[in-house]
C-alpha cells in the first residue's frame, strides 16, 4: 500500500480520538450539569414549556406533545389499564375520568365495582382514589422532562413518573399493568412526594424518550403505600429540554424511536488506537525491512 494511504490512515486515527475525547467532555457535561436543561418551570432559555390550557396537545420548539389519559379499570380486578377521558379545566390543567365514573359518557365500568365519586372533585383530577389514574405525553422527538406544573390540588400532589426507554415506540398501555410497563421497555424515573402546593413538580433526571407516563403516586410501581390514596391535582404544563437545545453527545439524542442512546466515548477511543497502532506497525516493518 502507498504512503499516502498509511498517511491517511493515521490522520483518521487522530480525528477519531480527537471525537472520543470530545465526547468524553461532552458526556461528562451533560451528566453533571443537569441544569442545563432543567425545567422546572424556570426561566433557563434552553427549556421549552408545553401548556394544556383546554387542550390536549401543545407544540414548542417544533415538537409536538399529545395527551391521552389511563388508569387500571379493566374487569372487577382493577389491575389492567384501560384508556380514560381527560377532563378540561382551563388553566387549573388537564384531570383523569376513569371508566368506573357513574354518570358520564365515558363510564363504561359496568353496574358493578365503580369508583366511587369518580368524576366529581376532587375525583375530576388526576388521582389515586379507588384507582390510579395518569396522563401520557406522546412527543413527536425525544424531551429531557424535569418538572410539571401543577394549577390546581386537593389534599395532596405525590405523583409518580415513567419514561419510554426501549427501543422502537412502546406497544399500547391498555391491557398492561403498570408493573408490566417496567418488564416492556418503560424506566421508572421515580416516585415523588410533593406536598399540597401547586406550581412546579420537579423530578429531575437525564433521560430523553418520546414517551412520558405521569401520575398520581403509584404503589404498583414501588410508590410509598402510606402516602398514596389522597393525592388529587391537575397539570397545567410541562418543563424540558429537547434534543435540539441539549448538550452535543447526550445520550438518547440520536437514534429513533423512543429510547436509545450514541456510541460511547471510549469505544471512539479504541477505535482510534486501533488505527493508530496498526500504522505504527506499518513504519516498523517498513524500517525492519530497509534494514
Amino acid at each position: 500500500m502507498t504512503r499516502k494511504f498509511w498517511q491517511a490512515i493515521r490522520a483518521a486515527s487522530l480525528l477519531t480520538i480527537g471525537l472520543g475525547v470530545m465526547n468524553t467532555a461532552q458526556a461528562t457535561y451533560s451528566a453533571s450539569h443537569t441544569s442545563n436543561c432543567g425545567g422546572g418551570g424556570t426561566s433557563n432559555p434552553n427549556c421549552d414549556t408545553w401548556t394544556f390550557n383546554n387542550q390536549t396537545s401543545n407544540t414548542q420548539g417544533g415538537i409536538t406533545a399529545t395527551a391521552s389519559g389511563w388508569s387500571n379499570t379493566v374487569g372487577s380486578a382493577n389491575v389492567l389499564l384501560d384508556s380514560a377521558y381527560i377532563t378540561l379545566n382551563g388553566s387549573s390543567g388537564l384531570g383523569d375520568r376513569n371508566n368506573d365514573c357513574s354518570g358520564f359518557a365515558n363510564c363504561t365500568g359496568g353496574s358493578s365495582g365503580r369508583d366511587a365519586n369518580e368524576g366529581v372533585s376532587p375525583e375530576h383530577a388526576i388521582d389515586n382514589n379507588g384507582r390510579v389514574d395518569s396522563i401520557l405525553f406522546s412527543f413527536t422527538d425525544k424531551v429531557n422532562l424535569t418538572s410539571f406544573s401543577a394549577g390546581w390540588v386537593s389534599t395532596g400532589s405525590d405523583f409518580s413518573v415513567l419514561a419510554y426507554t426501549g427501543a422502537g415506540n412502546p406497544t399500547s398501555l391498555s391491557g398492561q399493568s403498570y408493573a408490566d410497563l417496567l418488564s416492556n421497555g418503560w424506566s421508572l424515573i421515580g416516585n415523588f412526594l410533593a406536598g399540597s402546593s401547586t406550581g412546579a413538580h420537579d423530578f429531575a433526571n437525564n433521560t430523553y424518550s418520546s414517551y412520558w407516563l405521569i401520575g398520581a403516586l403509584n404503589t404498583m410501581v414501588g410508590g410509598d403505600s402510606t402516602k398514596a390514596g389522597n393525592d388529587y391535582f391537575k397539570l397545567i404544563s410541562l418543563a424540558g429540554c429537547t434534543c435540539g437545545n441539549a448538550p452535543p453527545g447526550t445520550p438518547g439524542c440520536s437514534t429513533g424511536g423512543g429510547g436509545g442512546g450514541v456510541p460511547e466515548p471510549g469505544t471512539l477511543l479504541l477505535m482510534g488506537a486501533g488505527l493508530l497502532g496498526l500504522t505504527r506497525f506499518k513504519v516498523r516493518r517498513t524500517m525492519h525491512v530497509a534494514a
